[in-house]
C-alpha cells in the first residue's frame, strides 16, 4: 500500500513542554525535568508532507498521547488513524478498507511515539544540538546510527511553557515532513480504549 506518509521519518513523531533560556541549565536538562511532570497531551495537529520538489501535502487532525502510546486522527483531506505502542504501529485507511502493522526502529520511535515518555532516550539515538532562534529553542537532532531513514529532526519549542511546536523531518530522500501542535493540553483525561482498535474482517491488511 503506497502511501504519502513517510512514517518512519516524522515525528512524533509526538508532542510536550519549556520556558525562557536564562537558566544556566541546558535544553535537554530542563526538557527531562518538565516533561517528569507530564501524563498525558491532547493536540490538534497540520502536517505537511513536501515529497522532493513535488507538491506540497496537507493533513489535520488530533492526536493523543500517554506513556508508550500515541493515536493519530487523520481527518484532511481524508481519514487515516495511525496508533503506536511501544515500537509497533498500525495505519489504517478506512476509505481503502486496508492497514499496515509493523515495528518502529528506534529513531523512529522517539520521533513519532510519545515524546514525553522516551526524552531519556533522545540522547542514546541522536546528537543532539540545541540553540535559540528568534528567543526560540530549538533541538536539532541528528540520528547517530548510520544508514537511517531520517536525515534530521527539528524541534522548536514554545519559549514559556517548553511545549513542542513544531517538528521537522527530513529524510534520507529530501523529503520534508513538518508537524505543528495547536491548541495543545496536558494531563487531561484520555480514555485508554481509544488506543485498542478491531479492525473490520474486510480490511486487507499487510506488513512491511
Amino acid at each position: 500500500m503506497k502511501k504519502t506518509w513517510t512514517f518512519s521519518s516524522l515525528l512524533l513523531a509526538v508532542a510536550v513542554a519549556f520556558s525562557a533560556l536564562a537558566s544556566q541549565k541546558s535544553i535537554m536538562e530542563r526538557l527531562k525535568k518538565e516533561y517528569e511532570k507530564i501524563h498525558t497531551i491532547k493536540a490538534e495537529f497540520i502536517q505537511e508532507t513536501t515529497l522532493g520538489v513535488r507538491k506540497k501535502t496537507v493533513y489535520q487532525g488530533k492526536v493523543y498521547i500517554v506513556p508508550d502510546k500515541s493515536r493519530w486522527d487523520y481527518e484532511t483531506p481524508r481519514p487515516q488513524l495511525v496508533i503506536t505502542q511501544d515500537d509497533h504501529f498500525l495505519l489504517y485507511d478506512p476509505i481503502n478498507k486496508e492497514a499496515v502493522k509493523g515495528l518502529l526502529d528506534k529513531e523512529a520511535i522517539v520521533t513519532r511515539g510519545p515524546f514525553f515518555s522516551l526524552i531519556n532516550q533522545i540522547q542514546k539515538y541522536y546528537t543532539v544540538t540545541e540553540s535559540q532562534g528568534s528567543q526560540i529553542p530549538i533541538l536539532v537532532l541528528i540520528p547517530k546510527k548510520k544508514g537511517t531513514p531520517i536525515q534530521k529532526v527539528t524541534v522548536y519549542l514554545d519559549p514559556q511553557t517548553l511545549l513542542i511546536q513544531k517538528i521537522e523531518t527530513l529524510d534520507s530522500l529530501g523529503n520534508l515532513n513538518t508537524v505543528t501542535f495547536k491548541n495543545i493540553e496536558i494531563n487531561v483525561p484520555v480514555d485508554p480504549a481509544i488506543f485498542q482498535i478491531k479492525l473490520p474482517p474486510d480490511v486487507n491488511i499487510s506488513r512491511p
